[in-house]
């Protein structure tokens, strides 16, 4: 059996923190991100990324702006740190100045975007698909909070080059036949710019990481730990119990995400 240690490990889904509300975990008390950056070390992760989380007033683009600053302020803090930023779907001229602005900087992810939490609008409003666009110019990579049918349906229809992290496969089963990760990593298989993050529900099931890497192949499916919503050890440690292959394994916990954002390939 292999150990964090045999590979490099990149968690691609994580949401940092520099203020108390932006502690998201269930269990969150007091850690600060000295902590966090340390718990991440602990558990083998050699580098992590995401986007700050925190509820705020969803109709000012000022608030979008505050949380992107602040991962700019983290990521300067913690080398290990690969911002992800936000953007909103009713601020269309904002959120791709903001695009611009953030590529100038070296930003390349977008999200993961939580549409429910700060109130950004589907992912197949005329706002968001727009928004897509600009991103798909500028080569930057978006991960998005569960996507449905037909929200994936209508991004992949009118921005085909756009590199989508979909988060979170979910149960083997839903109340409809996308509700089941089954159905969406056959969905992630047939469209070549599209991949899954393993973060959140879906990886505890024994065999999981075996069934997506032989639907989807190696090369679409990245490690991701939704830290601190989920434990990030739990999640590492059940990847690494996994069948895989030490070449498979070192594309779905490192290479990938490499590939996608551009980075020197170790």
């Amino acid at each position: 059996m292999f150990s964090p240690d045999d590979f490099e490990v990149i968690d691609a889904h994580v949401h940092p923190l520099e203020l108390p509300p932006q502690r998201i975990g269930a269990y969150s008390r007091e850690e600060s991100m000295e902590q966090f950056d340390a718990e991440m070390r602990r558990a083998g992760v050699d580098l992590y990324a995401g986007s700050v989380i925190e509820c705020g007033k969803n109709d000012d683009f000022n608030w979008i702006r505050h949380l992107n600053r602040t991962a700019l302020r983290l990521r300067d803090k913690y080398p290990a740190y690969i911002p992800g930023i936000h953007v909103h779907g009713k601020f269309v001229e904002e959120s791709c100045a903001e695009l611009q602005a953030m590529k100038a900087e070296g930003v390349k992810l977008v999200g993961e975007l939580v549409p429910y939490v700060l109130g950004t609008g589907d992912f197949n409003t005329p706002g968001m698909i727009a928004i897509f666009k600009e991103m798909a110019k500028l080569d930057m990579v978006a991960s998005l909070h569960w996507v449905c049918k037909p929200e994936a349906e209508e991004m992949v229809k009118e921005v085909p080059e756009l590199k989508v992290i979909m988060a979170h496969p979910g149960e083997p089963w839903g109340e409809d036949a996308w509700g089941g990760a089954k159905e969406r990593l056959k969905f992630v298989s047939q469209h070549e710019n599209v991949y899954m993050d393993i973060s959140g529900t879906g990886l505890f099931r024994w065999g999981f990481l075996r069934y997506a890497v032989d639907v989807c192949g190696a090369d679409k499916i990245i490690f991701g730990s939704d830290m601190p919503t989920c434990s990030v050890g739990m999640n590492l440690y059940g990847a690494i119990f996994e069948h895989l292959t030490k070449a498979e394994f070192e594309k779905v916990l490192s290479g990938n995400f490499r590939r996608l954002m551009g980075m020197e390939q170790k």
